[in-house]
């Protein structure tokens, strides 16, 4: 390895399936030149460590480690791996990548906020822990606009430290045809189809979306919904379905490793999240060519244009979803031309090439800059 070489190494709570997660796989995938991406989860692996260590990476796994020997064995590597940068993923991995940052005397810390600040996020000492982490870390990178005005404003003094880098998402492979995907689910090649992809939680607000749905499709009107995703509301959704007499015009498909055949099966995206990032579900619909229904949620706002590239309805409206679930399952051609729109719109501003790119200007001019005037 060569002495330029700038060693970043992504920590991060879990590396499981899930946004976040995915977004530190595309930093491997898609380092630049000189750049080696190393990935240390502290709790957990799962499919994402290893779609990290198949892209080339130096991986890690702290789990069955205390909390200080945790952050001593993560310090530890640090000096070993003689890191350059530490980005710290969420909360959990920020605070830690910072505290064992500082114990190991280098590397310049980078905080990655996914999520938007929202009360009852952490216990009741994270407010304290959470000004310490910001105040070791130079930069906090937050994924979207919505993101990094939802932290700002609890550290207004701070506030330069705070930039945006937009999600974005790697070119996916040649998914299974319209026919094959539909075959395999049984559904024939006339229905009209809405996909949702989540977990079965109260972030997610599937209960608005059946309602919506329920709407949507009253009086005899067509159209079949999946929702793809596990969790614990599950049970009270299938009973949500029953009482709202919608039968197999709705079906619960599970966790699914093939969001990429699912959307090709599917006409239109749907989304009826409460709260929100940048969702990635959101921008594997855009670059699958799909319209999408979604909520104001988080990033939503700052990926689709209304009446372009899909429709935006405000949280909690189930009429207002409804409505626009209905008007897109009605309209084939309307619904193909957004599609067309979204996919050209991700191709422009929502890909991971960006995406790594900018993150990566962030950390050379910490570098440049002395490690940012830690």
């Amino acid at each position: 390895m060569s002495e330029g070489t700038l060693r970043v190494l992504h920590v991060i709570e879990a590396m499981d399936r899930g946004g976040a997660e995915s977004l530190v796989v595309e930093h491997v995938r898609h380092a630049g030149a000189g750049v080696e991406a190393m990935v240390c989860a502290l709790n957990r692996g799962g499919p994402s460590l290893e779609a990290a260590r198949a892209a080339g990476a130096r991986t890690f796994l702290l789990a069955g480690l205390g909390r200080l020997a945790r952050l001593g064995r993560l310090a530890r590597l640090i000096r070993e791996l003689e890191v350059t940068v530490v980005n710290g993923h969420n909360p959990t991995g920020g605070l830690a990548a910072a505290l064992a940052a500082r114990r190991a005397g280098r590397a310049v810390v980078v905080r990655t906020e996914h999520s938007l600040h929202y009360a009852g996020r952490h216990s009741a000492l994270w407010p304290v822990l959470e000004r310490l982490a910001t105040a070791l870390s130079p930069r906090v990178v937050c994924v979207c606009e919505t993101v990094r005005e939802s932290h700002v404003r609890r550290f207004p003094r701070a506030a330069s430290r705070f930039v945006t880098v937009l999600n974005g998402i790697s070119a996916a492979p040649a998914p299974p045809s319209r026919a094959a995907s539909r075959a395999a689910l049984g559904i024939g090649p006339e229905e009209r189809i809405a996909l949702s992809v989540g977990s079965l939680t109260p972030q997610k607000a599937q209960h608005v979306l059946l309602q919506a749905f329920a709407r949507a499709t009253a009086s005899g009107r067509e159209g079949r919904l999946l929702i793809a995703g596990e969790g614990p509301l599950r049970a009270p959704l299938e009973a949500q379905r029953a009482a709202l007499g919608l039968g197999e015009r709705v079906r619960f498909l599970g966790v699914r490793a093939d969001v990429e055949g699912l959307l090709a099966a599917a006409d239109l995206f749907v989304l009826s999240s409460r709260r929100e990032g940048l969702p990635v579900t959101l921008l594997e619909a855009m670059r699958a060519g799909r319209a999408v229904a979604v909520t104001r949620a988080g990033g939503c706002a700052e990926a689709v244009t209304d009446g372009e590239t899909g429709r935006l309805v405000p949280v909690d409206d189930p009429a207002a979803l409804g409505e626009a679930l209905a008007a897109l399952l009605a309209d084939p051609e309307r619904c193909a031309r957004m599609g067309e729109a979204a996919r050209a719109r991700w191709e422009r501003e929502f890909t991971a090439e960006r995406m790594v790119r900018e993150t990566e200007r962030i950390y050379a001019s910490l570098l440049a800059e002395g490690g940012g005037g830690r």
